[in-house]
């Protein structure tokens, strides 16, 4: 808002910039208010542009907590190179595209019959984003070292695909700067492939400065690999136990015959407990006890006695 505001006390240098590159061209509008947008847009435009870097830093510095001192200074040093691309593009744009741009779109095509009538709306547009993208034209390296950064390249096979970048330099040069002239189709090719060229030289000065870190730490891992495989002891195989001598059945107490009910108060059954009589009896006397019984009675001891072991 304040940068705006600012714009329009000098909205007559800036206009007179912007129309410099088409020569001397007459530019209409075709509403009452086209006048007052055509100054609104030329403020919010440039303060927009001259609020560019305030807007970049408080995002930066937002973002900082999160990024380690490393990545911190590359982003900032980024930003500072990407900022100086970006005026090159654009003073590249304004000095040489776009004035060869406008030339031959308003003058190729005009006869005694045909005239052009451009509005100075759609002036503006052309040349806001004519800029744009010649500044986006000279951020290449910088988006070559990014790549780079994140997985490393190969310089032989940047130099592989050159032929590609050269296919896309005259197709953007053609829609840049639509004219059948060779030269000025260069004109604008020409920086592109220049572009890619910086950044492959680049990227082979950045990987040859960190390949001999990468091999001194690669042997140092391999080092510290050996030392530990070297010093970690040899296992021992681990000892069978013997098999026991003795069975289980001579280890086990000899219990007297009783109730389950009456080792564990919790463990008690829905039985009906044994008369001592029947104990007394021979077994040949006894009475017949049903088996789901018989098998407590058996083997459990009675509330007077106890686990007698064996000796």
């Amino acid at each position: 808002m304040v940068w705006g505001t600012a714009i329009y006390f000098v909205q007559q240098h800036i206009v007179s910039i912007l129309l410099r590159p088409a020569h001397g061209q007459h530019f209409i509008y075709t509403s009452v208010g086209g006048g007052i947008d055509f100054l609104f847009r030329i403020c919010i435009y440039g303060g927009f542009v001259l609020s560019l870097p305030v807007i970049v830093y408080n995002i930066l510095r937002f973002a900082e907590p999160l990024v380690s001192h490393g990545t911190r200074r590359f982003i900032f040093t980024g930003s500072f190179i990407s900022g100086l691309l970006a005026l090159f593009g654009i003073v590249f744009g304004y000095f040489i595209g776009l004035p060869t741009a406008l030339h031959f779109l308003l003058h190729q095509f005009k006869t005694i019959q045909i005239q052009p009538l451009v509005t100075i709306q759609s002036y503006l547009h052309f040349v806001i984003v004519y800029m744009v993208g010649s500044s986006l034209l000279f951020q290449l390296p910088l988006l070559l070292v990014f790549i780079n950064r994140i997985k490393p390249l190969q310089p032989k096979r940047l130099l592989h695909y050159e032929r590609w970048v050269i296919l896309v330099a005259f197709v953007v040069s053609g829609l840049m700067n639509p004219t059948p002239n060779i030269l000025s189709q260069l004109l604008v090719a020409g920086p592109f492939i220049l572009m890619y060229q910086v950044g492959i030289g680049i990227i082979a000065v950045i990987n040859r400065s960190r390949r001999p870190a990468h091999t001194e730490f690669s042997l140092q891992q391999n080092d510290f690999a050996v030392n530990a495989q070297q010093q970690s002891p040899v296992p021992t195989p681990l000892a069978v136990p013997a098999a026991p001598t003795h069975s289980i059945a001579s280890t086990m107490p000899r219990v007297r015959p009783g109730l389950i009910s009456d080792i564990n108060p919790k463990a008690r059954l829905p039985l009906q407990p044994v008369p001592k009589t029947s104990f007394q009896q021979p077994m040949a006397m006894r009475r017949v006890v049903p088996q789901s019984r018989q098998r407590f009675m058996d083997f459990m001891p009675s509330p007077r006695q106890s686990f007698v072991p064996d000796n």
